[in-house]
This record gives C-alpha cells, structure tokens and sequence, in this order.
C-alpha cells in the first residue's frame, strides 16, 4: 500500500494537469474564436491576398520571408499558390489558442482565467487586424509571433531548475554543458525563424524580455543576476540579426523592401540620432492612431495595476530591514534600492522603444499597424507575469509563516506585512483581473466592427469595379490581354489612372469614423496611384489593366481633365430615396448602389475620374 500510494498521487496529479491544459485550450479557442470567427466568416480577400489569388505568385521570399514562403509551399500545389482560405487562417486561430497552453507550462501558478485572458490579449488587439485578416500571411506572421514567444518561454526554463536566486534566462553552472546551452540555442533557433517569418516578431522577444527582468520570480533575485539575463537575451537577439542579414542581402529583390529597407547612416552620429527621434515620433503618433482613447486607457491601467501589483510587495520587506539595520546595512540597502529603481525606470523607459525594435534605425520605415506586433505581448506578458509572481509569492509566504515560531519578533513582523500585502495586493489583483476583462471585451467589440466594415468594403469595391468594367466594354476600351507567367504583367497593357477618392462602403463609413482601428487599417482602393485599384479591374475582368507610371503623362491628364456637376461622383445619400420599385436589372440595380465617375480613354490610358466639381480646378 505504501508502495502504490506515491504511484496512485502521481496518476492523480497527471490526470488533474492533462484536464486543465484540456480546458485551458478549449477556452482559449472559445475566446480567441470569438474574435476571429466573425474575421474568418467574411472570407474577404484583404490587399495583397488578391494579387496572389489571381497571379498564384507566392513572393514572400522576395521579401527576405523565406520560412513563410516554405510553409505557404506546404499548403500550395507546386509553384502555383492556391487560394486555400480559410486554412491558413483557421491554423492561425489553433496557434495563437495552444500558446496558452506554452504560458501555463512555462509560468508555474498561472490561474486558468489569467492564462486564458492573457493570452486572448496577445492575439486579440487592434495592431494584429491586418495579420489574421490576411487569408494567406497570417499563418506565417501567427508562427513568427509564437516563435518569439517561445524563444523568452524557452529562457525562462533555462534558469526553471537552477536556485531560487536565478533569473529566467540565466544559465546555470551545476548542469552539463549540453543542458546549459540548450536554451540559448533553441532560442536563437526560434529568432531566426520568427525574422524568416515576419521580421517584426522580434519585438515581441525584446519586449518580453524587459518584462522578465522587471518581474523577476524571486525577491532573492540580484540586480546583477537580472543584468545577466538581459545581457543575454539581448545577445541572442543581436546574433540572430547578424545571422540574418546576409538572408536579407540575398533574397530581397522587390522594389518596395528595398526601399524600406535601408538603414540610417551610422556613420553621422547627429543623423542617426535625429532619424531615432523621428522614427520614434512617428510610431507613437501610429500608436495613438491605432489605439483610440479608451483603448489606449484601459491599456494603461493594465500596465498600471500590473506595476503596482509587482512593486508593492517589494517595498515593505526594503523598508524594514532600512530601518531595523545597523547603520552600514541601512547605508547599503538605500544603495542597493536606488540602483533597483533606477534599473527599473530604465527598464520600464527601453519597453517603448523595443515595441518596434530594430525598425527605428530604418530609414524609410513602414509602420502599418500590423508592424506592431509586439503591442500583445506587451500587454498579456505583463499580465500572466504579475499574475504568476503573486502566486508564487503567496505560496512563499505560507511556507514562511509555517515556520517554527522561535523568531517572534521576526514573525511578528513578516505577519504585519502579510496582512499588508493581503489588503493591498486582494483588491489589485481583482483590479487587474477586470481592466483586462474590460479591455478584452473592447478588443472583440474592435474586431466585430472590423470585420463587418471590412465585409461591407469588399462587396462595395466588387460592385464598383464590375460597373466600371461594364461601363468600359460599352465605351470599347482594350480591357483583355493575356499576361505573361513569369512577370505577372500585360502583354498589351491598358495604363490606369484614378482621379480623386472613391467613396467609402455606406455601411464602413461610420465604424471608420468612430473606431481608430477601423480607420486605420481599411484601405479605400480607388484612389489616386493606388495599385489596389487595378487589382480590384483585374478582379472584376480586366485583365490588361495595369498602374500608370509616367509621371509626366500622369501631370499631364490630370491637368487636361476636367469634371462637369453631371460626372462628379453621386455620394450615397443617407436619406431615403424616392426611386420607383419597379423591377430592374441586375447591372442597374448595381449601378445605383456604386458612384459613377467620368470615365475616358486619352493617350492610351484609362482615366476613371472621381472628382467632385470643386476637385477640377
């Protein structure tokens, strides 16, 4: 009996952990789902997905992207991409799900609500839209995320079985050297694939490592010991750069990376500093764009009540040894808490600047919203980590008041500061548990809206591009050429320019106005020099369409042509019509749905005009 007794627990135990990770994963999917789902339904074919499901091209390699490409090649049918929708998205939505699952693993304590909640927040925010919204990259840009997540999880067990003092990511001296840099190098594995992936996952691992060392698991943890690691990780990271950029050099051969892709002058220190400061400007005026003010303020206190949460336990035991010690020790410990501060503030200031990493030392960088994929991870990170702290300190502290009573005056006072920390810590910790409920909720409320814009953006654009292709054939334009295979381009190309903006979808108009995410991220395609016009003519059956490039002949039409009050754009009116009801056609029933612009063939190109009559002067 005594024999099976230890076995029996064991199984229990086993079995306890095999069902929570059960629920953990299941209520992830529910969570998470209940943003994507609507995502997901739309089946809308987002920017660069149009391209692709027309032409069959994949490019990502061309992009310094080849581990995208790689895994997209899994999905296709030989050299031809495939349009495979939903798959890549709904694998995305089973990745981010089971990464809940790599955060209760990893952060011993983490609660079922926390590790559900905080993962839902790194996923789910208004910067990963244009991600999961992509049919065909958001798998590749979901991996690289995940790898970057595992690459700090992987630190942290790194130092899981050294002494308590150890910091996540250190690299402990009483195991073999195999095991000992094991870690490192499966992180380093992990950098290089989520750069392969999608370059800007590498934000994610910088900033979760600044969080690592401001939520250090142990009070016992040195300042020194916390350097180390960062130390550490900032080296891996670096040595994944350096790993990375002969790919960079080699692969990318697109006009557009090639241009986003050029660094700041190192050489000019004054240059560098000042293309850093306005990078830097640039990125939080996005930041705030992308985010709205609730948003941003929910997102705030998140990060507010995650600090206090951390930082209060941590002041009382400071404060009495202060005063309890000798005058050396008091000497000492003041030192020794004005360098934690003072790391701690330098810390908490480096978070901004690691949202988006390397990029700031880019010339001409791109910061669309899905760049800042590291914005999740900030908030989730910060979350599950406090969270797991907490725990663990509670568990620490009834170890310590099970303790033999012969330190009374010891006990007496860790029992004083017990009850403290239990006043304070109580309403915190429910604090923080409702802020990020809240700022969830506000999350799924930004995707549904997204999703129903983006939707209605779709059939809108669709309808426009059919009435002007119709309208085009009756005017005789050359519309059809068959394209060449390898370079994607007409054989007797018809140039394209569009003349003032397109109205937005009725139903977009007012989720683009009153949500900051939606009007952000919803590309409007006919607009002047937009490729995504032309895409959306070669969608409806012009095949010879192709963007005007000469900028001379481009000045020069636009100069000659002119609107009259008959050809401006009609915009839809919010007022109810007194149209007849009589039956109609099928083309006039679109055609009064979608503005109709001036449209005319001159010097070989077609001019589509959506100016008004105040636009023509």
């Amino acid at each position: 009996m005594t024999r099976s007794q230890p076995l029996s627990q064991a199984c229990d135990a086993a079995d306890a952990r095999r069902r929570q990770a059960w629920r953990i994963l299941l209520a992830s999917l529910v969570v998470i789902g209940l943003g994507l789902v609507p995502l997901i339904a739309t089946r809308a074919l987002y920017l660069d997905d149009m391209s692709r499901a027309l032409d069959g091209y994949f490019g990502w390699i061309l992009n310094a992207r080849p581990a995208a490409e790689g895994i997209m090649r899994l999905l296709g049918f030989g050299d031809v991409l495939v349009n495979v929708a939903p798959l890549p998205q709904l694998a995305a939505w089973g990745l981010a799900a089971s990464m809940a699952l790599a955060w209760w693993r990893w952060l011993p304590g983490l609660s079922l609500t926390g590790c559900v909640v905080g993962n839902a927040l790194i996923w789910l925010t208004p910067f990963t839209l244009q991600n999961f919204s992509y049919a065909f990259d958001s798998l590749p840009m979901s991996v690289a995320l995940a790898s970057a997540i595992l690459a700090s999880l992987v630190l942290r067990a790194g130092g899981k079985s050294g002494g308590e003092g150890e910091p996540a990511g250190g690299i402990s001296e009483g195991r073999g050297p195999w095991q000992a840099w094991q870690p490192p190098l499966s992180a380093l594995l992990l950098l290089l694939l989520a750069l392969c992936c999608y370059q800007p996952a590498l934000n994610a691992f910088l900033v979760l490592s600044l969080l690592e060392a401001l939520f250090a698991g142990a009070a016992s943890t040195s300042l020194w010991s916390r350097w180390r690691m960062l130390l550490l990780r900032g080296a891996l990271a670096a040595v994944a750069l350096l790993l990375y950029l002969p790919i960079t050099r080699l692969l990318v051969a697109g006009e557009y990376s090639q241009q986003h892709g050029q660094m700041l002058p190192f050489a000019d220190p004054q240059a560098l500093l000042a293309g850093i400061e306005h990078n830097l400007s640039v990125a939080l005026g996005a930041l705030r764009e992308g985010l709205g003010q609730v948003t941003l303020l929910l997102s705030l206190a998140l990060l507010a009540c995650a600090a206090l949460l951390r930082l209060l336990p941590r002041g009382a035991p400071l404060r009495h040894a202060e005063a309890t010690g000798a005058p050396e020790g008091r000497s000492r410990s003041a030192r020794q808490l004005s360098l934690q501060r003072m790391s701690w503030a330098l810390w908490a200031l480096l978070l901004v600047p690691a949202l988006w990493g390397p990029m700031l030392l880019l010339a001409e960088p791109v910061f669309h919203s899905r760049t800042l994929i590291a914005w999740g991870p900030l908030l989730g990170g910060a979350l599950m980590l406090a969270l797991s702290v907490r725990a663990r300190e509670s568990v620490r502290s009834i170890a310590e008041a099970s303790a033999t009573p012969s330190m009374t005056e010891t006990a007496n006072t860790q029992r004083k500061t017990s009850v403290w920390r239990r006043v304070m810590q109580c309403p915190l910790k429910q604090c923080l548990l409702i802020v990020a409920g809240l700022l969830l909720v506000r999350h799924g409320v930004i995707f549904a809206a997204w999703s129903n814009a983006l939707a209605a953006q779709q059939v809108h654009e669709t309808q426009l591009a059919r009435t002007l292709v119709a309208q085009a054939r009756e005017q005789g334009l050359p519309l059809d050429s068959p394209r060449d295979a390898e370079r994607y381009q007409p054989r007797d190309a018809l140039p394209v320019l569009v003349l003032g903006d397109a109205p937005v979808a009725p139903l977009a108009r007012v989720a683009r106005q009153q949500v900051a995410a939606v009007g952000q991220n919803l590309v409007a395609a006919f607009t002047p020099d937009n490729y995504w016009a032309v895409v959306r003519l070669r969608l409806a059956g012009a095949s010879a369409v192709t963007l005007l490039r000469d900028e001379a002949l481009k000045a020069r039409l636009q100069a000659n042509s002119s609107c009259t009050p008959g050809d401006a754009v009609s915009q839809p009116s919010d007022q109810p019509s007194s149209q007849p009801s009589a039956p109609s056609s099928v083309r006039s029933q679109v055609q009064s749905q979608v503005p109709s612009p001036a449209l005319s063939l001159q010097e070989g190109v077609w001019v589509i005009d959506f100016r008004k009559p105040r636009q023509c002067d």
